[in-house]
């Protein structure tokens, strides 16, 4: 089976769970965005993401927009938590616009906030102020990906993999 993994990465989260998805699938291409390759030539694509202002950044968009019919696993990475209340309606709204029957899944794991982008909101008008909770929460978030998060990466990408042997 030929598969790739591709990916778009602005901190280096996605590009861990990336190479995390792909040492578990041997032989499985790992390629970052922007990439020349044809994903009609694949038979299982892993293809990530990074969080931009609430939707799957451009880089992604351009590349998801030829997978065509190939079976496709997608993936993520946000600031926030994916099992809050925000992180369920982000994925809720990813899975809405990536529907169709070649999507396998979408997975998503939390990863560390880029400094720059914090500095740019907090100058923005109406910007919301660093609270004690919010701090916290970008304290949690620089922690991540963790070990756990890779293993469970590899796991999926594994459970994925044997969807599509079947």
């Amino acid at each position: 089976m030929k598969i790739l993994t591709v990916y778009s990465s602005l901190t280096g989260n996605t590009e861990k769970i990336a190479k995390a998805i792909s040492e578990a699938l041997p032989g499985s291409q790992l390629k970052k965005l922007p990439t020349d390759v044809n994903p009609q030539e694949y038979d299982l694509i892993f293809c990530g993401f990074w969080c931009d202002k609430g939707h799957p950044d451009e880089l992604w968009e351009e590349f998801f927009k030829n997978i065509g019919s190939v079976p496709t696993a997608v993936f993520g990475t946000l600031g926030g938590d994916p099992n809050s209340e925000r992180g369920r309606a982000f994925a809720s709204k990813v899975l809405e616009r990536i529907s169709a029957p070649n999507i396998l899944g979408l997975s998503l794991w939390q990863g560390k906030v880029d400094p720059k982008i914090l500095e740019m909101m907090a100058k923005m008008p109406g910007a919301k102020p660093m609270t004690p909770e919010r701090k916290a929460k970008l304290a949690e978030a620089a922690k991540h990906p963790t070990p756990q998060d890779l293993g469970e990466a590899a796991e999926w990408a594994l459970c994925m993999r044997k969807a599509v042997e079947k």
